[in-house]
């Protein structure tokens, strides 16, 4: 299969997880998908030059106890009940979060995995078959830095999100996979900061100044 026809197929994908009878998808309200599409819409506007695919984003928010977002190619997002509600209470480091998606969506870097045509997909597979290599990943994360900056946002909130998952890998073994991976995800990613002439102990991380939206969106997530 062609790299282009993977990426197809794997954006159908997405559509037939989705209505398997293990996932149940919790619906949002127009305010926050509005709200949700706002924040994609300026990382995508203010990075044309990397993001410059033309997709209407799609959200999935799936009843899940296990923390894990993943994207799908096409805009398609996707986050578990369970990391809204334990981790990424802060609108800050889910923007963080969310941007390192828009990168892997809108530039299409999935590895490519045999894929059987069963038209069931579980949770675990789908995470499975969005997992990328160690090499890879830091580029995604490199570009990650640079996207939220460019969009205005805070670019070091993303080590913050890195940080979460490697300070609570047990809760993450789900999600990650190899449980030893994230700390040098870590240590790379801080080097790479450092580089961009950012010190960690002059880094200002916002964790409770969410807006209105956002806190709505979470209670969403209780239902």
């Amino acid at each position: 299969m062609k790299k282009d026809d993977y990426i197809d197929h794997l954006a159908q994908v997405g559509d037939d997880y989705i209505k398997s009878d293990e996932i149940k998808i919790i619906k949002i309200s127009e305010k926050s998908k509005k709200f949700l599409e706002k924040i994609y819409e300026r990382i995508v506007f203010n990075n044309q030059q990397l993001l410059n695919q033309s997709y209407t984003p799609e959200f999935n928010f799936v009843k899940h106890n296990s923390p894990f977002l993943f994207s799908l190619p096409k805009g398609k997002f996707y986050f578990s009940t369970a990391i809204m509600a334990k981790y990424l209470k802060s609108e800050e480091l889910f923007i963080a979060a969310f941007a390192a998606e828009i990168v892997r969506s809108q530039r299409a870097i999935y590895e490519k995995r045999q894929i059987y045509p069963t038209g069931v997909y579980t949770t675990e597979r789908l995470i499975q078959l969005t997992r990328l290599k160690a090499e890879t990943k830091q580029r995604v994360n490199e570009w990650t830095y640079f996207v939220l900056k460019r969009a205005g946002y805070d670019s070091t909130a993303y080590l913050n999100w890195i940080q979460t998952q490697n300070r609570n890998t047990l809760d993450f073994a789900f999600y990650l996979g190899d449980l030893y991976g994230i700390s040098r995800e870590e240590h790379l990613f801080k080097g790479f900061i450092t580089k961009q002439g950012i010190v960690e102990g002059d880094r200002t991380f916002n964790e409770s100044n969410s807006s209105t939206n956002y806190y709505s969106l979470l209670q969403q997530m209780a239902r």
